[in-house]
């Protein structure tokens, strides 16, 4: 063979947050090349329209088909799956590499010339006798590196067309798999990424890695302890501290003070809301005398949960639960009843966890030993002193 072949090999879907990476190596052959005519229309593929790519893409198609072809070319797929494995750099070299196998199928290694390709990622494919030339921005310079560039954009978009009729609310047709503002409005949340995205991308993973707002209301410092630490690393937490009936005022001020410690110690977000003591008298009147677990509980419940719930609607954080069932003297049945009737009132969700299992009271009482956490001996309202002698009013 008097002439040589040039190879030029290019890509298309390098920088796309989802879908394959596709490789297109092409060579004109140089015994019998493509008349004036079709290669004075051949331009940098983001210089053409939509029709006129596909029109190109079909003529160079039916060049190659011929029994002594004017066209060689062959295109690879590396998908989603794999740019995630290895990372997109490497995707983009196997896509390459393995088009130029199959290529290498159709013509003689020997008889191969140059092989350019568009960027310089400076990658060598063993398969070559010959080092690759790089060319920066070759898809806007050289013919055939056209002629490779449409093969793989067209065919790529045909994934694309057959991908948005699987993802409709996508819009792929719109943002062709690019970083849009209409794809970022779309990832909203993790239940969006379908399985085409590329996770290893920063903007999908931050997306899949965003923990679910979360109001968890507070009853002490001690009880704070392993639901924040358990829950911190599925949940992005808000603590809520309201506990308007915990007597007297500085018993509640060390209680406060403990519960603030933890949530700093954890690093985590806290509001406190008022000490509203006197309403909490007005909820219990003449229920004060009731035993623990009876009317003056539920009433004490029922408050805080009510706040509590009115709290998570006011900050649109739609999960929320409490540590009030953190205590074994509390009636979970009664908790969780208040739970469904405010959750359902302010069309929130509740977690229903107990967190009194899983060893939590050994837990909580290392922890607080280890950080120094005043712990408590009493519920918190007037009625459960044990010894209010203890205490100087």
């Amino acid at each position: 063979m008097l002439n040589k072949y040039k190879i030029w090999i290019d890509e298309a879907g390098r920088w796309p947050w989802l879908g394959p990476v596709v490789a297109s190596a092409l060579c004109f052959n140089p015994e019998n090349l493509p008349d004036k005519v079709l290669l004075n229309t051949i331009n940098d593929s983001k210089k053409l329209t939509e029709k006129k790519r596909e029109e190109i893409f079909t003529q160079l198609i039916e060049l190659s088909r011929w029994e002594n072809p004017q066209v060689y070319f062959w295109v690879w797929v590396v998908d989603n799956f794999q740019v995630d494995e290895i990372n997109i750099k490497k995707a983009n070299k196997e896509a390459m590499r393995r088009a130029l196998v199959e290529l290498l199928r159709k013509i003689k290694k020997e008889d191969i010339g140059s092989v350019l390709v568009d960027w310089n990622d400076k990658y060598t494919f063993e398969e070559l006798d010959v080092q690759p030339i790089y060319v920066v921005w070759g898809d806007g310079k050289v013919l055939e590196i056209w002629a490779a560039s449409i093969i793989a954009k067209v065919f790529r978009d045909k994934l694309t067309d057959t991908y948005a009729s699987l993802y409709p609310d996508l819009w792929l047709e719109n943002h062709k798999w690019y970083g849009t503002k209409k794809h970022i409005d779309y990832l909203s949340d993790k239940s969006k990424i379908t399985g085409i995205h590329r996770i290893s991308y920063k903007p999908v993973k931050v997306v899949l890695e965003k923990k679910e707002k979360m109001l968890l209301h507070i009853c002490c410092g001690p009880d704070a302890t392993i639901p924040i630490v358990d829950l911190k690393w599925k949940y992005d937490i808000t603590c809520f501290w309201y506990d308007p009936n915990i007597q007297p005022k500085k018993e509640y001020d060390k209680r406060l003070k403990a519960f603030i410690k933890v949530c700093e110690i954890e690093n985590i977000s806290y509001i406190v809301w008022e000490y509203d003591v006197e309403n909490f008298f007005r909820e219990i009147k003449w229920l004060e005398h009731t035993p623990e677990k009876w009317e003056k509980c539920s009433k004490c419940y029922d408050m805080r949960l009510r706040r509590s719930a009115l709290e998570a609607e006011k900050l649109g954080i739609k999960l929320w639960t409490s540590t009030l069932n953190t205590s074994p003297h509390k009636d979970l049945e009664k908790l969780f009843k208040y739970w469904d009737e405010h959750s359902a009132e302010k069309w929130l969700e509740f977690l229903k966890i107990a967190f009194r299992k899983n060893n939590w009271f050994l837990r909580s009482v290392e922890y607080c030993r280890e950080n120094n956490i005043y712990r408590q001996n009493y519920c918190g309202c007037v009625y459960s002193i044990k010894d209010k002698g203890d205490f100087n009013w």
